[in-house]
């Protein structure tokens, strides 16, 4: 089984790390698609063959961080693709579970799993909110009558999903137990190629950043009769840092986006005949 990882980059400061990680001396059949912005091209190339790695690059010229994930995905081959970001350090085996989690779950469309943050500085591991006791038992508790899934999404209430106010929102099984979930990270999704080939990511003029593209893409799927699952035990670590492509400390930066993509989930979910 051949496998396409779809991997967006904005200066390629961490990139080198995320290639040194995917060297594997008991699996090759996989392309890495690398989608380029403000890179240089040469250095780029010079890490995938030092890493003797199979790599297309792809340079971005207009758009932002989904644009970069459409192209990625246009490029892919494999049986497989798999989606992450460019300051991921992948654990060992990580692409090989990936098959065997989609040899396993023959029926789904897509299988994802956590991040764990990792300070470079100190070599040491993060907490995040999702490990957090006090947020597992307000999930539990509270969550899941206060801000009840979408009817169509009610099976996913363990995981991640929509509400009934288009908000997102993490069940009590996240991160640490397996069930229905929408995407949960993209720094770590996967998804069987053949399922996915009408399937985008939100692109909108207003979109730097687009919380929630996974989400959306992924929602996509379910209106098409297809499912997804979290799994807890294929995580990679991610390089803690303040700003990427995806990640910022813009509080109201993030809100504005976020409405639109409301908006975007709202239009999706009317084109599919369900009310909102």
């Amino acid at each position: 089984m051949k496998t396409s990882i779809v991997v967006p980059s904005k200066g390629c400061e961490y990139l080198r790390y995320l290639l040194r990680g995917l060297r594997s001396p008991s699996y090759s059949s996989f392309e890495v698609i690398l989608v380029l912005k403000d890179c240089d091209l040469r250095v780029v190339e010079s890490l995938c063959q030092g890493y003797s790695l199979k790599c297309v690059v792809i340079e971005q010229r207009e758009g932002y961080f989904t644009h970069a994930l459409n192209l990625g995905k246009r490029e892919a081959k494999g049986d497989i693709t798999i989606f992450t970001d460019d300051d991921v350090i992948p654990l060992q085996k990580w692409i090989e579970r990936y098959i065997k989690l989609h040899t396993l779950y023959k029926h789904v469309a897509g299988v994802c799993s956590r991040d764990i943050y990792i300070d470079l500085g100190s070599v040491r591991l993060l907490p995040i909110p999702d490990d957090r006791p006090e947020v597992k038992l307000y999930r539990f508790f509270i969550r899941s009558w206060l801000e009840q899934p979408l009817p169509l999404l009610r099976k996913y209430r363990l995981g991640v999903y929509i509400t009934k106010k288009l908000n997102i929102a993490h069940g009590y099984g996240i991160p640490s137990k397996t069930c229905y979930s929408l995407s949960f990270r993209g720094a770590n999704m996967s998804f069987k190629t053949s399922y996915i080939y009408d399937v985008w990511f939100p692109e909108h003029r207003l979109l730097r950043r687009a919380p929630g593209n996974e989400q959306y893409f992924a929602l996509q799927l379910i209106l098409k009769g297809f499912d997804i699952i979290y799994v807890p035990n294929n995580p990679v670590l991610h390089i803690a840092r303040r700003e990427s492509l995806s990640r910022t400390m813009h509080r109201e930066e993030l809100k504005r986006e976020f409405e639109i993509m409301k908006s975007l989930y709202r239009e999706l979910l009317q084109r599919y005949g369900v009310r909102v």
